[in-house]
């Protein structure tokens, strides 16, 4: 019934987010090695990733509960930033009630991340995502990343 329907859309939707974000995940400032956690855990970065995975399993599989959206959002997430999917859950919850800027700047960006892939077939895997993502992601993402990766190594 409904709830078998549900976890089909939830599985395509998390299959598509992957796919969407593996190839920025491994590129550019750093790479994802050597991230802990805490890293990600920056209003910005999670406002673009939630937003981002949330408008791809819109498009793809159309209207979905809230709570079918949730698990996607945060299942996504904890395998991409290694976060708790309750933690990240409480921190959406929290950054979007409280109308966080930083937060409110990634959900923009992650907008018109999605506006400038919808002009393009879907990604090949392996292929070199298109410049304007690029600079969206680092924006929004990896200039973050960067610099708390810069942080831990301290200033040499």
């Amino acid at each position: 019934g409904a709830a078998m329907f549900e976890l089909v859309k939830m599985r395509r939707a998390r299959r598509l987010a992957h796919a969407t974000l593996e190839p920025f995940l491994h590129r550019g400032l750093g790479g994802s090695d050597g991230l802990q956690a805490g890293d990600w855990l920056h209003p910005q970065i999670i406002g673009f990733l939630a937003t981002l995975v949330t408008l791809l399993a819109q498009r793809a599989c159309g209207p979905m509960r809230d709570h079918a959206l949730a698990a996607v959002q945060s299942d996504v997430l904890n395998a991409v930033t290694g976060i708790g999917p309750e933690l990240i859950g409480e921190e959406i919850c929290l950054w979007s009630s409280r109308g966080d800027p930083a937060f409110a700047a990634g959900a923009v960006g992650a907008a018109t991340f999605l506006e400038t892939m919808a002009g393009r077939i879907e990604p090949e895997s392996g292929e070199i995502p298109d410049p304007t993502l690029i600079l969206l992601w680092d924006e929004h993402v990896g200039h973050l990343l960067a610099r708390s990766q810069r942080r831990l190594q301290g200033p040499y």
